[in-house]
């Protein structure tokens, strides 16, 4: 079998150890060269043609952010971030650098050694992104979207529509496109789901609400939907539409291993929106989301997901698929427009 070739980038001896000693405890995985800073990362990119590089942000030379921004320019390669903990810098910089190419992004270890169910996820998701196509990206810093001058509205004209989302792996891109393309009077409030690390999902917000014209916040328990407005759950967090409109964010268990729940949001939005539900599960592994989007089918709402050829990881939407629940297979850049035929004009969903 032919092993997993896999570029670190790194410059703390430390965590070189760390990354080195996970990757190579596995039969399939193969460190092949380790760069100490962002200039040694491509070249030896360039010479050496990994699967897979392990990218660190912050570095001397020349940074993640701009490494990344050259690799995908010049040897397009599978990047899995490693990023500080939230409370450190270079978090904000490591959301960048999806938009720069890169795949996803991971937390580097908080105690050494790593623990098993994080080391077991980190080389399930090697395995997943380094056999993930990749296409070559505009090298620099894209230039800011011409939407971004247009001011923001306090409110927009409501729709009988809620919106929920669910994503994992290849999500924050995902959603960062889907955001850019959503109009700035979208009609209709979305609640999103997105798999991620403890203390990452407030920088997610931010990101993504620099990313397109609509406000997105991190959801806090009792706030009341309005539209125009993305809502995502807070790690750790289980996220839900409850009585009145108004917003639950709390920490009972997981569900399928997953808290926040995608099934348990979008069980929630069939519930309380009915036949103006709608559901999008987008790239993922796993099945969360699944019987969320039954539970919307089942009370007449629209039901998508993002297609095979525009997701990183195919396990949610093929889930769904394969349960007969979908009602459209739709490519990322068509899901916004999508979503704003789907959002018809008329009032809030009827307060229970």
């Amino acid at each position: 079998m032919k092993s997993i070739r896999i570029l670190i980038v790194e410059d703390s001896p430390i965590f070189i150890d760390v990354l080195r000693s996970a990757v190579e405890a596995e039969f399939d995985m193969e460190v092949v060269a380790v760069a100490e800073n962002g200039q040694q990362a491509v070249e030896l990119c360039v010479a050496l043609r990994p699967d897979l590089v392990l990218m660190d942000i912050q570095m001397p030379v020349l940074d993640g952010l701009e490494a990344t921004e050259v690799i995908m320019a010049d040897c397009p390669t599978p990047i899995l971030v490693v990023t500080s903990d939230p409370f450190h810098g270079g978090v904000d910089q490591s959301f960048r650098a999806l938009s720069a190419g890169a795949l996803d992004l991971i937390a580097k270890p908080t105690e050494v050694p790593w623990p098993d169910v994080s080391r077991r996820d980190f080389v399930r998701k090697i395995r997943l992104l380094s056999q993930v196509p990749v296409v070559r990206h505009m090298r620099g810093r894209r230039a800011a979207r011409a939407h971004m001058a247009t001011p923001r509205l306090g409110r927009v004209t409501p729709s009988g529509s809620v919106v929920g989302v669910v994503a994992s792996t290849g999500g924050p891109k995902a959603l960062a496109r889907l955001v850019a393309d959503l109009d700035v009077n979208f009609p209709a409030p979305i609640l999103v789901v997105q798999h991620i690390m403890p203390g990452f999902s407030e920088h997610l917000a931010q990101w993504l609400d620099r990313s397109g014209p609509l406000s997105v916040v991190e959801a806090r328990n009792g706030m009341r939907l309005e539209p125009g407005i993305v809502y995502i759950a807070p790690a750790e967090s289980h996220l839900e539409l409850g009585a009145n409109l108004v917003l639950r964010t709390h920490d009972e268990p997981a569900i399928g291993g997953h808290r926040p729940s995608g099934d348990l949001l979008l069980e929630s939005i069939a519930r309380y929106a009915g036949s103006r539900a709608i559901g999008v599960v987008m790239s993922g592994m796993g099945s969360d989301g699944t019987l969320g989007l039954a539970a919307i089918k089942r009370a007449g709402g629209a039901t998508f997901v993002q297609d095979r050829e525009t997701s990183v990881v195919y396990g949610m939407p093929q889930s769904a698929i394969d349960l007969g629940v979908v009602e459209q297979v739709v490519k990322l850049e068509e899901i916004a427009r999508i979503l704003l035929n789907r959002a018809s004009v008329g009032e809030l969903p009827d307060e229970p």
